[in-house]
């Protein structure tokens, strides 16, 4: 849990700011998880802060909560390619990946269980970033990982929003996103 606040501090995740009524405050729980090895040993323990994003309200905490899923399609025609041409395919889990979305909206969350600040009891989190649980996170981080492949040369398809390929000269590399879960599938020139 420790780990998971620091990483939500050095993330510049929230502020703290005075209470006012007229704020929607959502709660926040964490979720546990024992992660095991393929031998069934305890690899680590994991804790994560979740936002209870049930108790947002539309127009006032978050407006859009769209994000693109890959089609089933997309994947198949994207495998056979891998496939017929002998290329590898690399999967990508995006750790602490909603924290790279920034929110648009005034989002406030009571602080953490075990985590309030002594000196600012009273005070709530005014979120910066998007974290799990909030309806618009997925949104957020679609958004920023979108802008950042386009900012490096990658194109979008037209036909799939979760699609991305980056191409020069005969190398081409395809990157399928699925929330905050990468696969990337290219020419073995690139992914070497």
């Amino acid at each position: 849990m420790r780990e998971k606040i620091q990483a939500l501090c050095v993330k510049r995740t929230w502020t703290l700011v005075p209470f006012h009524p007229s704020m929607n405050v959502v709660g926040s729980r964490w979720v546990y998880k024992i992660k095991r090895r393929s031998d069934g040993s305890i690899e680590r323990y994991k804790a994560r802060l979740v936002a209870r994003g049930f108790t947002q309200q539309e127009g006032i905490d978050y407006s859009e909560t769209f994000s693109p899923i890959i089609k089933q399609a997309t994947v198949r025609l994207v495998f056979s390619i891998a496939v017929s041409c002998g290329w590898k395919i690399h999967q990508l889990d995006i750790h602490n990946a909603f924290l790279n979305g920034v929110l648009d909206e005034e989002v406030y969350m009571k602080q953490p269980s075990g985590f309030v600040d002594s000196a600012l009891p009273s005070h709530v989190c005014r979120l910066h970033k998007s974290l799990y649980g909030l309806k618009q996170a997925p949104r957020a981080w679609y958004t920023h990982l979108n802008d950042f492949l386009l900012s490096i040369g990658f194109r979008a398809s037209k036909v799939d929003t979760s699609l991305f390929i980056f191409s020069v000269g005969a190398d081409i590399c395809y990157l399928l996103v699925y929330v905050d879960d990468i696969l990337l599938i290219g020419s073995n020139s690139f992914l070497l």
